[in-house]
């Protein structure tokens, strides 16, 4: 029995070589399955840390328009209907000096929406939203956040293959100046939630930014900061919408995507 039992043994094991290849077979799937399987788990890392301020903020919305008994003008239109606009006159540095509707003529005065009770709106989210520090500006030196880049330095970086100069990028980021590097650092004011959540607002909730995990990195839009805005049209409840002014760094989500994500099964 002794005998018959080491010979099937020794027939069925492997060879050292065997062995070797069979491990080198393994390294290569692993090499080639692992790093997709981190980037997915870590993609539903965020989507479920971007699910809870986004439904947050969403509710309180609905809770000041029952506080306010009516829908507050503070929201960029859902449909907007004067269709489209274009820059007719740059300044020196690129930025546009005028716009015009593509129809021609200027820009009425609630061309992107309405926006009269902003200030209004922004008082009493905070009665809705566990706010625990308010930096009004200068928020980097006052650790309300992280260095964010702007959308100047995400743009350049992003196109690092063209040769830009500076009128390129102001061009190219006109009309989104609230975003770029100096402003956020220095001007923008920011709202850091009980749970470590950033608020960093482009202007008031009309139009903002969410860090969905505070000051743990990356730090990096279109990876944890994610613009978003009101929408409506003055008839039906405000509803939170991706945001516009937003470049997502490379290898990022735009807004857009996120969202889309977080209503997919």
């Amino acid at each position: 029995m002794s005998r018959s039992f080491a010979l099937s043994f020794k027939n069925g094991a492997f060879t050292l070589a065997e062995t070797l290849i069979t491990l080198g077979i393994v390294g290569v799937v692993a090499a080639l399955t692992i790093p997709s399987l981190l980037t997915k788990c870590q993609e539903l890392v965020i989507k479920n840390q971007f699910k809870k301020p986004y439904s947050l903020i969403q509710q309180a919305f609905k809770m000041v328009e029952n506080d306010l008994d009516y829908i507050p003008n503070c929201y960029y239109w859902d449909k907007n209907p004067y269709g489209g606009a274009k820059c007719v006159e740059r300044k020196e540095n690129g930025d546009c000096a005028k716009y015009e509707l593509n129809s021609g003529g200027p820009l009425p005065a609630d061309y992107n929406g309405k926006f009269s009770d902003c200030t209004l709106v922004k008082e009493e989210m905070k009665k809705h939203l566990k706010v625990a520090t308010i930096c009004p500006n200068k928020a980097v030196e006052k650790g309300c956040i992280p260095a964010y880049k702007g959308i100047d330095k995400v743009y350049k970086g992003n196109n690092s293959d063209k040769d830009l100069n500076d009128y390129d990028i102001s061009a190219a980021t006109s009309g989104c100046a609230s975003w770029r590097e100096s402003a956020i650092h220095n001007q923008r004011e920011a709202w850091v939630l009980m749970d470590g959540t950033i608020i960093l607002f482009y202007s008031g909730f009309q139009l903002f930014a969410v860090d969905v995990n505070g000051k743990k990195g990356p730090n990096k839009w279109g990876y944890d900061l994610f613009a978003l805005q009101s929408m409506g049209d003055g008839q039906f409840p405000i509803k939170l919408a991706p945001g516009g002014c937003y470049f997502p760094e490379k290898g990022g989500m735009t807004s857009t995507q996120m969202v889309k994500k977080l209503f997919s099964k």
